[in-house]
């Protein structure tokens, strides 16, 4: 294992574990964060996993696959847990559900010096938002 990948299982390690300040530690204060919804500072992806874990205090990521090299890695997975809190966002509220998530992901990190510079991660908002019974 490279740096790049060990830095990304430290970021997941740290998530499941719910160590946001661990998390934190892992990206640079300039890293550019790319999420579904669009750019993020570090402090709002900061509060889009503390959305996460307070629906989803469960939450994990399991590694399917990885691709590593020149301090970079890709890495597809699935992203699990279950709907047991309220999802907060600047949209609004979804109550929990009770419902159990298995969705893929797809997540890129650039590591330089340790710490992540660049990082962006892809799932598919309807799949999630299906699965918790926020959509038909």
């Amino acid at each position: 294992m490279g740096e790049a990948l060990d830095v990304a299982t430290k970021f997941y390690d740290c998530f499941k574990a719910s160590d946001l300040n661990g998390a934190d530690s892992l990206f640079a204060d300039d890293c550019n964060f790319t999420m579904p919804i669009g750019p993020l500072t570090k402090a709002e992806h900061r509060g889009m996993a503390e959305s996460f874990l307070g629906a989803f205090p469960d939450a994990h990521m399991d590694v399917t696959h990885s691709l590593e090299g020149n301090g970079e890695v890709f890495i597809e997975g699935r992203f699990k847990g279950t709907h047991t809190g309220d999802m907060v966002s600047p949209e609004g509220t979804i109550p929990a559900s009770g419902k159990s998530i298995d969705l893929p992901f797809a997540d890129y990190f650039d590591v330089k010096g340790g710490q992540v510079v660049n990082h962006r991660t892809y799932w598919d908002q309807a799949t999630l938002m299906g699965q918790i019974g926020a959509m038909p």
